[in-house]
This record gives C-alpha cells, sequence and structure tokens, in this order.
C-alpha cells in the first residue's frame, strides 16, 4: 500500500474514533461569548417571565425574540439556549408544557450550536447554573425525547379546556 494511503486510511481511522462533536467544538472569544450572554440575557428579560403562566406564551416569545436574528448568530445561540436552560427549571417544578418547550428548545440551539462549532462547556458557562447538570440533562433529552402529550377536551364545572389526557 502506497504511504499517502497509509496515512489517509490512519487519519480516517483517527477522526471515525473521536465524537463528533470534538470535530466542530471550540470555544468562545471574549467578543463571541459576550454576544451570547446578551442573547441569553435579552430572551431572559423579555420572555422568562411568561413561563410560569403559560409556557406557549414563553416558547413564542422567544421564537419571537430570535426570528430577525441570522440562523448562525451568537446572540440567537444565547436566546435559544436559554430557552432550553429556563425551560428545564420549571420542567423540575413538573410546569405543564416546559418539556415540550425544553425539547423544542434544545432541538434549535444544537443547530446553531453544531454550525458555530461551540463546544458545551463554553456554551454552559454563558447562562448561570449547574453546567454538569445541564449538560448531562441536554444528553439525556437527546438519548431519549419525551413523547408529546396525547391533548383532549377536559371538562369541569361547565367550562371546557384543552389538556393532556391521563
Amino acid at each position: 500500500m502506497p504511504r499517502k494511503n497509509l496515512l489517509l486510511y490512519a487519519l480516517c481511522a483517527l477522526l471515525s474514533a473521536l465524537p463528533c462533536h470534538t470535530l466542530w467544538a471550540h470555544t468562545l472569544t471574549d467578543k463571541e461569548r459576550q454576544t451570547v450572554v446578551d442573547g441569553a440575557q435579552q430572551a431572559k428579560t423579555a420572555c422568562y417571565k411568561t413561563i410560569y403562566r403559560d409556557t406557549n406564551a414563553y416558547s413564542q416569545c422567544v421564537r419571537d425574540l430570535v426570528a430577525p436574528e441570522k440562523p448562525g448568530s451568537y446572540k440567537r445561540l444565547g436566546a435559544e439556549y436559554f430557552a432550553f436552560a429556563g425551560a428545564m427549571a420549571y420542567v423540575r417544578v413538573s410546569q405543564a408544557g416546559a418539556e415540550q418547550a425544553a425539547v423544542e428548545f434544545l432541538k434549535k440551539y444544537r443547530s446553531t450550536q453544531k454550525r458555530l462549532g461551540v463546544d458545551d462547556e463554553a456554551l454552559c458557562a454563558t447562562v448561570p447554573g449547574n453546567c454538569t447538570v445541564r449538560i448531562a440533562q441536554s444528553k439525556a433529552m437527546e438519548a431519549a425525547p419525551p413523547k408529546a402529550p396525547v391533548m383532549g377536551v377536559q371538562c369541569l364545572g361547565g367550562v371546557c379546556r384543552i389538556a393532556p389526557k391521563e
């Protein structure tokens, strides 16, 4: 086998042994980090106050906030990541709809994160909280995403609403 092919084979074998995230991951520059923090802070200020009443309003608020941002912008990444972290805080207290919001924004921030090539630790450090737990939650949710609840009409005392069926 020619030496050139042997080196190419060795390189391919080495790259296939590495986890995918190590191929695209890097830490943030100070400017990039600040832009992510600003996006997260903007989502927190504009949207987080709505989640305790209505997770759908929270999700829509974040969607509206990031809509004008470019798909691969650091500000968008910050807002989407905060939306995930904020939803996870309400998953812990069993807020209705919080898990669906977390799944939605997990997918969105992962897409933006991959596009920008930001590693998990650098991204997690932009939002206060326990990074070990949050990164583990992200990976667990990706491995086994929760199923959407089956919805139905529930009437109580003559007032009807759409609610998850139990």
